[in-house]
């Protein structure tokens, strides 16, 4: 069973331990390689990343962007773990417990999950939309960002340049990277995933960010596959 820890991290399967938000790139490596065979993954807009497979699913840790990263602390630390289920198998239940408040968020129905979470998620918790889809296929948990500094305001522009930072981050997938990703249509809305690795799908889990990433890519040429049955 994994037990995502809202503001904590994701507590692994028997004695894997804590996947905790803060940790530094050795420490999530080593943890995540003593769940299972665990190698490094590029992530666009990440300082490093990391995946592993347990049952069926596949579990992948990540760095925050560079600039927030660097405003946090001295190295880039662990800040958001995503599973994600094998979609062929999404019309039923998961075969591993994914709780969350005693929610087995791939155990039930994406409906009843979504209404047994409330309008108001977690903080750091983030669902893949259900597309149609019987069960949910993905789920993310990330820390909380660190509060800004003492006197410091946030302005709508500043959360613009925000924005287009993390954008830049991002650049690869459609520009030198291109070539290496395609988007999988996905309920009239498209997935970035790796071409050589189709179960891979990047993750973004602000929605506005997703969607100036995929306008991107769509206006590049990036090659697009049907949603997989």
């Amino acid at each position: 069973m994994f037990e995502l820890l809202a503001g904590t991290g994701v507590a692994l399967p028997g004695t894997g331990g804590l996947l905790r938000f803060g940790m530094d790139e050795y420490a999530a490596g080593r943890a995540l390689a003593a769940l299972a065979d665990a190698r490094p993954v590029p992530v666009p807009g990440a300082a490093w990343g990391y995946s592993a497979r347990w049952g069926d699913l596949t579990v992948a840790v990540r760095a925050d962007e560079p600039n927030r990263a660097a405003e946090q602390a001295r190295e880039p630390l662990l800040h958001t773990v995503v599973l994600t289920r094998a979609r062929s198998a999404s019309d039923g239940p998961g075969g591993t417990p994914v709780v969350l408040d005693d929610i087995d968020l791939f155990g039930y129905p994406a409906a009843e999950v979504l209404h047994a979470l409330g309008p108001v998620p977690p903080p750091g918790l983030w669902t893949e939309p259900p597309h149609g889809r019987g069960y949910l296929t993905a789920v993310a948990l990330g820390g909380e960002p660190a509060p800004p500094p003492a006197g410091r305001r946030t302005s709508a522009a500043a959360e613009a340049a925000e924005v287009e930072r993390a954008l830049a981050g991002y650049a690869p997938l459609w520009t030198t990277e291109r070539d290496r990703w395609q988007l999988q249509e996905a309920g009239g809305g498209h997935l970035p995933r790796l071409r050589d690795e189709p179960g891979t799908t990047l993750l973004v889990c602000d929605d506005a960010l997703a969607r100036r990433i995929t306008a991107a890519m769509l206006a590049a040429g990036v090659e697009v596959v049907p949603e997989t049955p």
